[in-house]
């Protein structure tokens, strides 16, 4: 047998070893810009329960769990099923088998389980417990479980529709749960539902379970949800009337809830559309949607539920925004790579403005006009009065949407799961901040100063302190955001 020689990889100028080296240092350089400069935040790994279609005389529960206190202690324990029962069933909930820590909740929420419930009245939720222990140094010191199985009584009039979304938090009292240093015993109940105030009202859609959950703003939680059919994505609001409207891309509808009880008041139709997107006026009176498939941009009268006028424009239209000087609209259009300017009445074509790769999310500041561009992984500044590219930034990978707070920019960047901080006046990328995987759409909440970031692939609302700028919690949905809305009254 011949004996191998030792391949020597040489290290001098031009050599394999030294390419090699410049190669590791380019990639390191290359990840750890992507991800970022803010300390101790990771990017989020999916949190995603698959969504179980719904027969006829089911509806959809989801169950969440908060501390009692405002604060999370040691206490660690890992549930093992979730089921809800009553007299003639007892019907077992997807997800339920994950490790909660109390530190790890604090003040805020976690998701726990979700499931199909055939429509009917219910007595207890019943989670099984598969261990407890103290979360102490890095460490696990196992407890001896009083109770491995918790009844928890669901209130009074608690019943199940067919075609309801309802959801049910727990309140965990983790301090008492630990009876001493060798035994937990579960503090647990069923809060009440309690509506945020219109002020404090958040929505997020969900089309994978045909769901809208209300988020609480003041502290970050889910508190309630809302059956929405044919897959909800994205969301307007009317304060005028205090009604929000819903496009349901699946059945080609707009829904109207009344926000201060939650039921719909009105369904109507609109023309048949393929990746649909959906705005407001800032009347609240006209509609747009925008056939991201079709070529389409659409308005309706949104007091009378009917079309009004239908435009084909560019190809594969992907963004459409509001700017108040001359009443226009502006729109993205990728695969011609032009942004049009529309009357907003007549959907007439004003200018044209030839852009760069894939523009996507727009954004108008005073006189400037921000482009993502998604083949470029870049933001494009525009000179309105002169129709001339002033400046270009690097951003993170796949920019798709920009929103403004202060005198900051907000950049989505899908691919590598980042939001990108812009300073407007300087024009220059301050840095970078690791979110929930695949984020799309944003939304700021002025009245408690938080960003709100959806991570379409990561199940969960990043949500970024306004005056830090720096991550401040994580909402876990465990089904994927399209759209959120803040009720800014």
């Amino acid at each position: 047998m011949k004996k191998m020689k030792k391949r020597i990889v040489g290290t001098g100028p031009g050599s394999i070893g030294q390419r090699r080296i410049v190669l590791i240092c380019l990639l390191a350089a290359a990840l750890f810009s992507l991800q970022g400069c803010v300390a101790g935040q990771k990017t989020t790994s999916a949190l995603l329960v698959a969504p179980q279609p719904l027969a006829e005389h089911e509806g959809l529960l989801t169950i969440f769990v908060q501390l009692a206190g405002q604060e999370g202690g040691e206490a660690w324990l890992e549930v093992s099923s979730v089921e809800l029962v009553g007299e003639a069933a007892v019907v077992a909930l997807a997800g339920g088998n994950r490790a909660l820590a109390a530190a790890e909740i604090g003040d805020g929420q976690r998701f726990v389980a979700r499931g199909p419930v055939p429509a009917g009245r219910y007595d207890f939720l019943r989670l099984t417990l598969d261990k407890a222990a103290l979360q102490r140094d890095g460490k696990k010191i196992l407890l001896t479980l009083e109770q491995p199985i918790v009844d928890l009584p669901l209130p009074g009039d608690f019943q199940m529709e067919a075609g309801d979304s309802r959801t049910l938090i727990i309140s965990w009292d983790d301090e008492a749960s630990l009876v001493n240093e060798a035994h937990f015993s579960a503090r647990m109940a069923l809060l009440s539902p309690r509506r945020p105030l219109l002020a404090d009202l958040a929505y997020v859609s969900c089309p994978d379970i045909d769901t809208l959950y209300l988020l609480s703003t003041d502290r970050n939680r889910v508190s309630g949800s809302l059956a929405i059919k044919g897959r909800p994505t994205y969301m307007a609001y009317a304060p005028q009337r205090k009604r929000l409207y819903v496009l349901s891309e699946e059945q080609s509808t707009i829904t109207v809830v009344e926000t201060a009880t939650s039921r719909i008041v009105d369904r109507f139709k609109i023309p048949m559309t393929v990746a649909p997107s959906f705005f407001m006026s800032p009347d609240g009176n006209r509609g747009y949607i925008l056939d991201g498939g079709g070529n389409y941009l659409t308005l309706m009268d949104l007091n009378q539920g009917a079309m009004i006028q239908r435009q084909r424009l560019g190809y594969q239209p992907r963004h459409l925004i509001w700017h108040a000087a001359g009443r226009q609209l502006i729109l993205s259009s990728g695969l011609d790579q032009k942004i049009y300017f529309l009357d907003a009445e007549t959907l007439a074509t004003r200018d044209v403005l030839p852009v760069g790769s894939s523009p996507d999310g727009l954004l108008v500041d005073d006189d400037y006009l921000f482009v993502a561009e998604q083949s470029a992984n870049s933001l494009s500044i525009f000179d309105l009065d002169r129709g001339q590219e002033v400046k270009r930034l690097q951003v993170g990978l796949w920019p798709r949407r920009i929103l403004k707070n202060n005198n900051t920019l907000y950049v989505s960047n899908y691919r590598s799961s980042s939001v990108s901080l812009v300073l407007v006046r300087q024009q220059r990328v301050a840095r970078t901040i690791a979110v929930a995987d695949g984020p799309l759409e944003m939304v700021s909440a002025n009245h408690s100063k938080w960003i709100y970031v959806a991570g379409r692939q990561g199940g969960a609302i990043t949500v970024i302190d306004q005056t830090s700028n720096r991550p401040a919690a994580l909402i876990e949905l465990a089904a994927k955001p399209a759209d959120l809305l803040v009720v800014q009254e």
